[in-house]
């Protein structure tokens, strides 16, 4: 499959808002925008194409440790990016497998570091990755921007810090910053488009395994969104790869499985925790809001060229063979065997794990509220046999 792994990498950055909900306000657009900042200052100091395409996905992906950092804090409500290293170290771990074009060390790792070697790791200099570098003044200007500064005391405030910054790097950003068309570009409306325009028209051939060590990171951000859900979209893939072999697919069907389990619940980075990590029976309109996250999990996946099928699989994972599930409603006849296995995968992977409200249940007992299930023409009878044979 031929891949813009940049335009890729856009389509799923909303995600990491929705992760960052709560910790960074007003962060809507955050990713794409510490992107397009960086990726100017990268124009005007004339960067290759290929250092260019690898700093804006860094740049999409600074952010990518945040919720398990978040996960890991003691407290949620003092969290703030700009104290806390440990997203810096969990976000470099969670890249080591991602495809750049050209591997850089610790960037994310030193995306907070300072010039004069006040930051998180005490590196100074030219010690710091020249991409961490960049990133992080287009950081501090998208926080600030999305905080509603105005462009003047943008740039007043970044010549007060010069000494954080690499003076080139700041320079370049003054340079840039003194035009109008710099500043609209980030709007809320333009960002995205403004983004894509600047990217290097560089495509690669990546086969879906390969793809897959995309579709990771964000399962490793889904799950660590709450401590109840700390292996959920791993476990459903692994078991989804179970099956999946079992059946005898194809390599390419088996992959795109597994992505489309990695990446089922993208849509519940929108969820807020507190109904997520409810100890009691949600409400009507908390459950209205749960039953919203494979909306927004199909909202993210179609606008992937290529994951068509995915995206089906993904987002059909709640709805039932009579038409009662949700959020479409669909019926037997729009939900292909594919999506009636990650449905049941799912739903025997919920029952066995913990939740806030209960402990997890044996195989036994799973497996006799899905043959339940199967037997009122809610989920696919043949898929529960065979997970009763399988795990």
């Amino acid at each position: 499959m031929r891949i813009n792994v940049n335009e890729f990498l856009i389509s799923l950055s909303r995600t990491l808002d929705f992760a960052e909900k709560g910790v960074l306000r007003n962060n809507y657009n955050h990713g794409m925008r510490v992107a397009y900042i960086a990726g100017r200052i990268a124009l005007a100091l004339s960067m290759p194409d290929e250092n260019l395409f690898d700093l804006i996905s860094f740049s999409l992906l600074h952010d990518n440790g945040v919720m398990k950092a978040l996960l890991e804090s003691p407290s949620r409500e003092n969290f703030n990016t700009e104290t806390n290293p440990m997203h810096c170290v969990e976000g470099e771990k969670n890249i080591a497998a991602f495809p750049f074009l050209n591997r850089e060390k610790n960037v994310i790792l030193y995306h907070h570091e300072h010039y004069d070697g006040s930051g998180f790791f005490g590196v100074s200099g030219r010690d710091i990755p020249l991409y961490s570098r960049v990133i992080s003044l287009a950081d501090r200007v998208a926080i600030r921007y999305a905080y509603g500064y105005t462009s003047d005391t943008i740039i007043a405030q970044i010549n007060r810090e010069a000494r954080i910054f690499d003076p080139v790097v700041r320079e370049a950003f003054l340079e840039m910053s003194r035009y109008m068309e710099f500043w609209l570009g980030m709007d809320d409306m333009f960002v995205q488009s403004s983004l894509v325009s600047m990217l290097p028209k560089v495509s690669r051939e990546l086969d879906f395994q390969k793809i897959r060590t995309i579709s990771q990171i964000f399962s490793s951000i889904i799950d660590a969104k709450s401590p109840f859900t700390g292996s959920h979209s791993r476990g459903i893939s692994e078991k989804v790869g179970m099956i999946c072999q079992y059946y005898e697919f194809d390599d390419t069907t088996y992959w795109k499985m597994r992505i489309a389990a990695d990446l089922h619940d993208l849509g519940k980075l929108a969820v807020p925790n507190e109904i997520l990590d409810k100890p009691g029976k949600l409400d009507v309109k908390e459950f209205r809001v749960i039953q919203s996250h494979p909306y927004y999990t199909r909202k993210v996946l179609e606008m992937i060229k290529g994951f068509e099928d995915i995206t089906e699989w993904a987002s059909n994972h709640h709805e039932k063979l009579n038409g009662t599930g949700y959020p479409y409603g669909l019926g037997e006849d729009r939900l292909d065997f594919n999506s009636r296995i990650l449905a049941c995968v799912d739903i025997y992977q919920a029952l066995t794990e913990d939740r806030p409200y209960r402990r997890g249940l044996s195989h036994e007992d799973a497996i006799r509220i899905m043959e339940d299930m199967a037997g009122n023409h809610l989920i696919e009878p043949a898929v529960v046999e065979d997970i009763n044979s399988i795990f």
